[in-house]
């Protein structure tokens, strides 16, 4: 669900109580298109994140976010200039929109002290964030909106502010029964869409559970409608607005079957009845709990698409190539029958007739003994054909092992350019990033970027991803190929359990142990099924995986990063579930 006018005004209220008359003492762009100020306001510091990211637009207190320390943009540059250490005045919702402006007192080049106004505009891939002046001249804005994109209105420094079109949709706490009758009642369209497309600030949510509240159905057509019906609408619409009038908000988290996030609001939505409902004191956390790992996978994506890209295309090329060698392996199964033909014709050339295109005789060579037609070259006397043939079974013979070897080299190619895919899933900062492009670099895949110093592509470990089982054990999963090698070879110690999917691309998983101590059947399952989510088989269903001691596990000489032999191990079938692993996650 996106941000609506009602889910914002909780969150603004929380705001307002927890940082008017704060400090802003440092201000971040952690992302692109995100900001983070730190705000200090009765000895107690805070965290605001404001981001206009076109799929996960928002803002809220943040715990998650993390400050950079890499150069900060030129919009940082700006807002650090004007408005750091600056004193929040008031933070508000014009209209009741999905926006929200933060009113800072700063000192400006000359001392004096000026009023700027940080706006978040929580709009979709329409989302800004801008800064402005007292008399609506705009400073900056994290993102630049000309003319010839967008006929509606300028975003661009020294532009005046200007509200975006409101579609003439009315406030609703700005209502009254009359209004709500006439702009509902008018509109030949299904009543809960009437709701959101008459007011603002209202999702189709929430126009849905206003219309259960009162008992009326939601696809009823609103010009339709009588006026006791439109009455006992409004009366519904009525009571959800006091809520929020009241500042009664109720923030809850919706989850499936499986405890996975569904929805969210500021106030329980009978709509949602059938599903589980977790309760949250803080809509900052809510909103951050239900959205922060999402647009971290979005914003990993975006900055991993070239990689992600260039992976595909050595993939499509190396599957050519094995195509490619398949066919001479196939053409060069005819190698013995060229030896054959050779030898016959060599053995029998007195019966060879000059200038004849076939020759008939007895195949010596394969039981049971059968007549053979050998084809023959009719401007080649016989003793040159036979030469013709070990020539054709000596290219052969050589194309037979070369192409095996090449078939191997692409096979390793193949499995690991698709472990590596699969690593970008499990990227989660700017420094996962960096390691895999320094380990492609490394490989050959990538070529050495300008900035990457020998240090930067130097071989570092990350942390890995730590788990602790229901008993207690502590379970490591390897984030990509370098880390894979290191957990397994390095930080594992012989007695430790190791687990890896079955013939396929997955993470390695090392079940630590104490000497001579034996791993229970629960962990033993929690395990595998980190081993089958971390991994090709994460959507199919029992998904093989070996285990075996890492005493076991061997490195392959002069092998790529990841790559192992082991033995003496056992297979266990699992389904991995999302929710069970979330469980697990330390």
């Amino acid at each position: 669900m996106a941000l609506d006018g009602i889910v914002l005004a909780n969150i603004v209220h929380e705001l307002g109580t927890s940082l008017i008359n704060g400090r802003i003492d440092k201000i971040y762009q952690i992302e692109k298109e995100d900001i983070l100020l730190s705000v200090r306001n009765n000895s107690t510091s805070y965290k605001l994140l404001l981001t206009a990211n076109s799929n996960y637009p928002r803002l809220h207190l943040s715990t998650l976010a993390k400050n950079p320390s890499l150069e900060p943009p030129m919009f940082c540059m700006m807002l650090r200039k004007h408005i750091n250490g600056g004193r929040i005045l008031r933070i508000e919702q014009p209209h009741f929109e999905r926006i929200v402006k933060i009113d800072i007192e700063a000192t400006n080049e000359l001392g004096d002290k000026e009023v700027k106004t940080l706006i978040i505009e929580i709009m979709g891939r329409h989302s800004n964030i801008m800064l402005v002046k007292e008399d609506g001249t705009i400073l900056d804005s994290i993102k630049h909106i000309s003319a010839d994109k967008s006929s509606v209105r300028e975003v661009l420094p020294g532009r005046t502010y200007k509200f975006p079109p409101s579609q003439d949709k009315l406030s609703p706490l700005l209502t009254d029964k009359e209004v709500f009758l006439e702009a509902v009642g008018s509109k030949s369209m299904p009543l809960y869409k009437c709701l959101y497309m008459s007011y603002s600030g209202l999702s189709p949510a929430v126009s849905q559970e206003i219309c259960l509240k009162a008992q009326i159905d939601a696809e009823l057509i609103g010009s339709s409608c009588n006026t006791e019906t439109l009455t006992r609408l409004y009366d519904a619409f009525a009571s959800t607005l006091l809520l929020v009038k009241n500042v009664a908000f109720a923030p809850v988290l919706y989850l499936d079957n499986a405890q996975l996030p569904v929805d969210f609001y500021s106030m329980k939505l009978h709509l949602y009845d059938l599903y589980h409902q977790k309760d949250f004191s803080s809509v900052s956390e809510l909103v951050e709990n239900f959205y922060f790992e999402k647009s971290t996978r979005f914003n990993v994506a975006q900055k991993t698409s070239d990689i992600k890209k260039l992976l595909h295309t050595f993939i499509d090329r190396a599957v050519r190539k094995k195509s490619i060698q398949e066919k001479a392996l196939s053409e060069a199964e005819n190698k013995d029958l060229y030896k054959i033909y050779g030898e016959l014709i060599t053995s029998y050339s007195h019966q060879v007739v000059s200038g004849s295109k076939t020759f008939l005789t007895m195949n010596y060579y394969e039981e049971p003994y059968s007549e053979i037609i050998i084809p023959l070259n009719e401007n080649l006397n016989a003793i040159e054909n036979a030469q013709h043939y070990f020539k054709l079974y000596s290219k052969a013979k050589r194309t037979e092992v070369a192409a095996k070897a090449q078939l191997l080299l692409i096979e390793e190619d193949l499995t690991y350019l698709h472990s590596v895919l699969l690593s970008l899933d499990l990227l989660e900062n700017k420094e996962d990033i960096a390691e895999l492009r320094a380990e492609l670099v490394a490989m050959g895949y990538l070529k050495k970027r300008k900035g990457m110093t020998k240090k930067r592509l130097a071989k570092k470990a990350m942390p890995f991803l730590h788990f602790k089982a229901t008993a207690g054990h502590a379970i490591y999963v390897g984030k990509n190929n370098y880390q894979n090698d290191e957990l397994t070879m390095k930080f594992a110690k012989s007695n430790d359990l190791w687990l890896h999917i079955k013939d396929g691309p997955g993470s390695h998983v090392i079940v630590k142990l104490e000497h001579g101590q034996e791993v229970d059947d629960a962990t033993l399952l929690e395990a595998a099924t980190l081993a089958a989510y971390y991994s090709s088989g994460k959507l199919s269903s029992n998904v093989p995986i070996d285990y075996t001691f890492k005493k076991n596990v061997k490195k392959v000489p002069n092998a790529k990063p990841g790559m192992v032999i082991y033995t003496h191990f056992k297979t266990i079938y699992v389904t991995p579930v999302e929710s069970e692993v979330k469980k697990l996650f330390i």
